[in-house]
């Protein structure tokens, strides 16, 4: 949205420029030129910032084209602009707001017009209404194949959220630059401008929010190298299909134009409708293939009887628990630090509210995608504080500024009701841990008939304790503490005495997570160990003694598996 609110601003510069001039009686080529010098000045008036440099360079390119009075111009323009910048700055070339300036632009100049022609063919509608939709789905598709090595899926909603937001930008900018000529002369009155100027940018930030959140704002899509080609594949398919259909490339035996008596306009030949269609076909079945058959597929084979599950969020926890027979309340334990992984696990187990959100402890593994779900949670349960962060806790900020409840856990608190309860078992009310792993909350959780141990990252000295204490410590399943790493007490392995063994580890971690020895003494109590970073996320169905795992990623079973 950044890249269209700048040009919508440099747009309004020069728009202005040339309709003043207009009114002047100024001929075409002095109102191209008044425009250019406005749009300098705008440009000294704001500051360097890159994006507006660009924005204004983008600008110069359609001025350019208009100068010429051909639009041929426009190309070999756009292609000086990106010479300029590069030579100004060479380092440009590794930025991805280069690149997207570029192809915004590029996608602009050359679909705009067709696109425009095409919805107004379509929907008697005044050009002022398409147009912004027009120049937002052009730049929308020149750069959908760049943002997936930015963000993973399609973002479905930005050609809704620039054409809400678009109105908002030149308001903003013109309040801002009326501002600046009344803040010399009267403060008073250039700080209500200024004021009123904050409104827009508070509808784009507003916007840009709400549309975040709407269901089905994000396409699911493949990244990286092959996302960018195959959604390349896909729009060139459909361009070269539209260019064949409205004969702007003709095959051989398409190239006689005129009229058949009769019939009206010559159509295309057969392989010329073949080719389309085949074009159409190959498209659509590229583009349905990974944003609705693979969900749709992934959706039938995920269990929805489950009691647990251990989402893979990377090397960071993230719990799910209810029961089953009561689908609708859900404990989430941790939120990991990754909110797109975090929200991809919500959506695939169905999750839309959290009766309780429990944060173990502060590490950023276990809080930092805390914002991804501060509007589900009805209530919280956090860590106490802890000696080494003191009573400073942004995560205790987050909920009161989200207006969710919270409490301090501490061994011996109970909650929930007879399907979803659990036990605090530690830390020990009134006392200061050294540190956030030793803060660490440990729970008691069962869920529906189903008993799991979750040990937080809590190390040997706090398992040990943990032992002493005569809690019980007896459960089906059990998360490993801290990842698996080494600092465990490996007789606690033996207390829980559990079936299940569910380590949350990011794959290839720097940590050597999970420690061997670590996996081995659960193993020889009996615990068959599962870990995220092989198998994906997991989730636990079925009763004591006759568990069920789905993994999300098919391995090879090893013997540390």
């Amino acid at each position: 949205m950044g890249t269209t609110i700048s040009g919508a601003n440099c747009a309004l510069v020069t728009g202005a420029a040339i309709w003043c001039a207009g009114r002047l009686g100024a001929g075409r080529r002095t109102r191209i030129l008044l425009a250019a010098a406005m749009l300098a000045g705008f440009v000294l008036v704001v500051g360097p910032d890159a994006s507006v440099q660009r924005a204004a360079l983008m600008a110069v390119v359609v001025l350019a084209s208009g100068f010429g009075g051909k639009r041929a111009v426009s190309l070999p323009g756009l292609g000086a602009a990106m010479l300029v910048m590069l030579l100004a700055n060479p380092w440009q070339a590794l930025q991805p707001g280069f690149a997207l300036s570029v192809a915004a632009t590029a996608g602009i100049l050359l679909l705009v017009p067709e696109i425009e022609r095409l919805f107004r063919r379509v929907l008697p509608v005044p050009r002022w209404a398409v147009l912004p939709v027009a120049v937002a789905l052009s730049a929308q598709l020149a750069c959908g194949p760049l943002l997936l090595f930015l963000q993973p899926g399609i973002p479905a909603v930005g050609i809704l959220a620039n054409v809400v937001a678009d109105p908002a930008a030149p308001l903003g900018t013109g309040l801002g630059l009326l501002a600046l000529v009344i803040l010399p002369f009267s403060a008073a009155a250039g700080e209500c401008a200024v004021m009123l100027a904050g409104l827009p940018a508070r509808w784009i930030s507003a916007t840009a929010e709400v549309a975040a959140r709407l269901p089905l704002s994000t396409w699911p899509w493949p990244d990286g190298w092959p996302g960018a080609l195959l959604l390349a594949a896909v729009e060139s398919a459909v361009l070269l299909a539209w260019a064949l259909a409205s004969r702007r490339v003709r095959l051989p035996e398409d190239r006689e134009a005129g009229r058949v008596p009769w019939v009206g306009t010559r159509g295309l030949s057969v392989r010329g409708r073949a080719l389309v269609a085949g074009l159409l076909c190959a498209s659509a079945g590229a583009f349905t293939g990974p944003v609705l058959i693979a969900p749709a597929v992934d959706r039938i084979g995920t269990p929805n009887d489950w009691s647990i599950v251990a989402c893979d969020v990377g090397q960071g926890d993230a719990l799910l628990l209810r029961d089953p027979s009561s689908p609708a309340r859900v404990m989430l334990v941790d939120t990991g630090d990754d909110p797109e992984a975090l929200r991809t696990c919500l959506d695939r187990f169905g999750v839309r509210r959290l009766a309780l959100l429990v944060l173990t402890h502060d590490d950023r593994d276990h809080v930092d995608a805390l914002g991804e779900v501060l509007d589900l949670a009805d209530a919280a349960l956090v860590a106490p504080e802890n000696r080494a962060d003191g009573s400073g806790r942004p995560v205790l900020a987050q909920l009161r500024d989200a207006g969710v409840p919270y409490r301090v856990g501490a061994a011996g608190q109970r909650g929930g009701n007879d399907g979803l309860a659990y036990e605090v078992l530690a830390p020990r009310a009134g006392s200061v841990p050294a540190d956030t792993n030793a803060a660490s909350v440990v729970l008691r959780v069962r869920a529906g008939g189903v008993t799991a141990l979750l040990l937080a990252d809590t190390g040997e000295d706090e398992q040990r304790v943990l032992r002493a204490g005569g809690a019980d410590l007896s459960a089906e399943v059990v998360k490993v503490a801290h990842h698996g790493s080494r600092d465990q007490d490996h007789a606690l392995a033996g207390a829980a005495g559990a079936e299940l063994a569910l380590i949350s580890v990011g794959a290839d971690n720097g940590y050597g997570h999970p420690a061997t020895d670590t996996v081995a003494a659960f193993e020889g109590a009996g615990s068959r160990t599962l870990r995220t970073d092989r198998h994906g996320s997991l989730a636990v169905s079925g009763p004591p003694g006759a568990l069920r795992v789905w993994a999300e990623r098919a391995v090879p079973v090893s013997g540390d598996d």
